[in-house]
């Protein structure tokens, strides 16, 4: 009877360490990043973060080709944070609705108008500073 029971609990102790897995096929929500100059951001940290929650639903590295995918699990606002080491990262919102699908956004890619925006505020700085020295220059 010892035997028995021994051997019994010996086979129940190999399925403890079986490592389980299912596949599946659901939608998930795919962010690519790159920089200007089609530079790649591949094997990079990232954290991803369900709405109103400090802490992370997810964190790992995005993968050869740049990208972060996650299966969201409540609707809401969404964080995801990627950061190089060496400095380098951005923060992107994802809207995600009922049905679990993200809302996207169609000006995703808005270098120009923050190179413009950057430009203007240039030449209203040393608008300003001209200005400045010719009220300057009719005082003398």
């Amino acid at each position: 009877m010892k035997i028995l029971f021994l051997s019994l609990w010996c086979v129940t102790l190999l399925f403890s360490h079986n490592l389980m897995h299912t596949i599946s096929k659901e939608q998930s929500i795919v962010i690519s990043f790159s920089f200007a100059k089609e530079d790649d951001f591949s094997f990079q940290s990232y954290e991803v973060y369900a709405p109103s929650s400090e802490i992370p639903f997810a964190v790992g590295r995005t993968d050869a080709l740049s990208r972060v995918s996650f299966l969201p699990n409540t609707q809401g606002k969404w964080k995801v944070k990627a950061f190089s080491e060496d400095g380098h990262g951005k923060i992107v919102e994802v809207e995600v609705d009922e049905q679990m699908l993200p809302k996207i956004d169609a000006n995703t890619n808005n270098a120009f108008v923050k190179t413009l925006i950057g430009i203007m505020i240039l030449f209203g700085i040393f608008g300003l500073i001209y200005i400045k020295k010719d009220k300057k220059n009719e005082k003398d």
